[in-house]
This record gives structure tokens, sequence and C-alpha cells, in this order.
């Protein structure tokens, strides 16, 4: 690990830390709506409603197989790398907790002005989506604890589309802790403040949405639920896709989907490799494997 890359895992587990006992506090002294937040720390109250000129496209809808079945009832999901799947708005009052000035300025073409706008905060959050905006939810499949777990998906995360900024980088749109999915299992689909920051130091993000409606967590899986404040991640990767995205195809025999995935990956983000060359899979599954270890380039693995 880098010199730099300990240092912010440090700083990460130093905020992460304090931010626990905090709620732990406020969990025992106060209610989540009577808890007033010190605004000092956090953006200031916005101060008008406006569009918000940011417009997502989506050309994985005509390029990739979608789920028949609509809806956030949870699932097992069949010949298909997506379902659509609406966010769940935190409960207001919100608050801005903290925005990527350089993320909004050299990838989202954004003026920092737009911090005070009320739609912002809105679509960040998952209150309101960007035009142009379709959410889904990925499926995938995993291994956990050293066995298969099969399928696993975005349990807590829509993608709401894909961006392209005036330098011709496009940069897919997800939210984090925006509500259930049809991969949610048993979850709420929630996240919570320790995991958002986490999220928020240590990916390419935009914002941090904190809500005061609560969200019951085992932190240390001893039985000891706690109430905890939900917060939300707009964040963003070349891809969001995986090797789980290719496992589950391959665990299900759904080899044509398969092809079909792998295509599409080749000719988005692996332009080297010749559409025409007989071992164009294994060679992008290689491609992606040196490449795992930079989201910002790419999140296959």
């Amino acid at each position: 690990m880098t010199k730099h890359g300990f240092t912010l895992f440090l700083f990460s587990s130093a905020v992460a830390i304090a931010t626990f006992r905090d709620e732990q506090e406020f969990c025992e002294n106060e209610s989540c709506n009577e808890r007033e937040f010190d605004k000092s720390h956090f953006y200031s109250d916005v101060k008008h409603c406006g569009e918000i000129p940011l417009a997502l496209s989506h050309k994985l809808l005509d390029a990739l197989p979608l789920d028949e079945v609509d809806g956030n009832v949870i699932r097992t999901v069949k010949r298909s790398v997506f379902s659509e799947s609406q966010p769940s708005p935190l409960k207001e009052p919100l608050t801005l907790a903290a925005v990527s000035q350089d993320v909004l300025r050299n990838i989202l073409d954004l003026n920092e002005s737009v911090i005070q706008n009320e739609e912002f905060v809105r679509c960040v959050s998952g209150g309101k989506l960007f035009p142009g905006s379709v959410p889904l939810a990925h499926r995938y499949g995993g291994h956990q604890f050293g066995y298969w777990a099969g399928q696993l998906g975005d349990g807590r995360a829509h993608l709401l589309g894909e961006y392209t900024n005036r330098k011709g980088e496009r940069w897919e749109v997800q939210l984090k802790g925006s509500g259930k999915t049809p991969y949610s299992r048993s979850g709420d689909g929630r996240a919570v403040i320790r995991s958002s920051v986490r999220e928020f130091l240590c990916s390419e993000a935009i914002s941090l949405v904190v809500s005061e409606e609560p969200v019951w967590r085992d932190p240390f899986y001893n039985g000891s639920v706690i109430k905890e404040r939900g917060a939300v991640v707009l964040r963003l990767a070349k891809s969001w896709f995986r090797i789980g995205s290719l496992e589950i195809l391959t665990r299900t025999g759904e080899l044509d989907v398969l092809r079909t995935l792998l295509d599409f990956v080749i000719k988005e983000h692996f332009k080297s490799i010749a559409t025409n060359d007989p071992d164009k899979y294994v060679v992008s599954i290689c491609v992606s494997l040196l490449f795992s270890c930079n989201t910002r380039l790419f999140y296959i693995v």
C-alpha cells in the first residue's frame, strides 16, 4: 500500500470510528426526529429550486437484456443483466453533508452553485431523477466467506445512467443506499453514515446526503441492534460491471447472455481488442484483471 493510500485509510478509519461513536451516543440519548444538526459542519441550506443541467443517457437499455418482471419485489432473476428499479427517497429533512467540488467541476461540468439548488439535493438522494435517467439494479453473483453465494446483485444501489462530459469522458452515475431492489434479499436497501462516509472517501463520489430517517443495524453482529441515521451517496465509475457479472451467467448456463455482455464490455471498454479475435473473451478478462486495482478506470472486479 502506498504512503498516500495508507494515510487515506487511517483518515477514513478515524472518521468512521468517530461517526460510529456519535451514532451510539445519538441512539442512547436522543430520538432521530428530535436531534438537530449543527449546520456549521455541513453545507448551507438550499436557496432556490430549478432544473439541474445534467442529462443522462442509457445505452445499456438497448444493448443488454432486462428483467421482464417490473418492480422491487425480491426475487431470483433469470436471463437478464439488469432489472428496472425505482429508488426510495430518504425521508426529509435532508442535509447535504459533503460534496466533491472536483467531481462537480471537472467530471460533471456543473457550477459549484448547484449545491444551493433544492432539486440537486433531491436528485442526489433519490427523491427525483435526473433528465433521461432510467434507474437500474445490476444482477451479479459471487462468493462469500469462501463459498459460492449465488445471486447477489445491487441490493441497495441504483444505476441512474451515463453522463458524457465536455472532455468526451463517459461516467456511469449510481446511487448507493437508495432503497430496496429485486436483489435486496433480507436487507432494507438503506445505508448508514458509517458506510456512506467510507464510500464517499474511497470512491469517485459526488455527494453525501444525510437523513434523520432511522435505520436499524447490528454493527458488531452480536445481536445488539442500534438505531442509526440513513444516508445516500451518489458516486461514479467508468463501469459498474465486475467478475460476478460474468460468474452468475456462467453458473446458470446463460451462455448467450454471457456472450452478449462480454461483447458489450469489449466494445465499450476494451477497444484495443479486435472483435473478430477468436480469443477475445479470454483476453478481455485478463485485461480487466490487470485494471482491477484502479476502480476509477474500471470496476469489473
